[in-house]
């Protein structure tokens, strides 16, 4: 009898230190806790991935041509790559646009319109995926492969940044 009432004793004398332990260990997680959850994390922003598009025109300074930063009116950018035709844009005097790629497809269609005349641009591009933080997520970032345009108002489109990423740069140039 006396075995059993030690073995009795030395096993509450174990679950009270260890409910001592546990309660010690509860209220430190519930204090790290709290303090996790007041900590400033990082805020989470939208990230625009897009490729800027700059408005330029040709000058010649004797016999050499170059291409100028322009302003110009956009009647209107349609985007032909989503389902709904949506008008991306309708500005006045802008030298310069984004033009939002299409995450499904590896093309990218627009219809742009400037001054009564349209012109259709076709971006194809290679994406990855690129982990932005835990708390934001992924985004895709995209490589600029190939442009095919019509030349009704622009003269040539010209590719001089393919790698489209959270560093907005400009990417191609609209020379008219």
């Amino acid at each position: 009898m006396e075995r059993i009432h030690m073995a009795f004793t030395t096993f509450v004398q174990l679950k009270k230190i260890n409910l001592k332990d546990l309660v010690k260990i509860s209220f430190l997680l519930v204090l790290l806790g709290f303090f996790s959850a007041c900590l400033k994390n990082e805020i989470c922003s939208p990230v625009l991935i897009e490729p800027v598009a700059g408005i330029y025109t040709v000058t010649e300074n004797n016999g050499l041509y170059d291409t100028v930063l322009t302003m110009k009116n956009i009647d209107s950018l349609y985007s032909l790559s989503y389902s709904s035709e949506n008008i991306l844009y309708q500005k006045d005097q802008i030298n310069s646009f984004n033009l939002p790629l299409n995450n499904v497809e590896n093309q990218s269609g627009f219809v742009l319109s400037i001054d009564g005349i349209k012109d259709t641009i076709y971006l194809n591009y290679e994406k990855a995926l690129f982990f932005y933080s835990v708390k934001c997520g992924a985004t895709y970032t995209y490589t600029i492969t190939n442009i095919s345009y019509t030349t009704n108002s622009i003269k040539e489109i010209l590719l001089i940044n393919p790698a489209v990423n959270v560093v907005t740069a400009e990417n191609i140039q609209l020379v008219f």
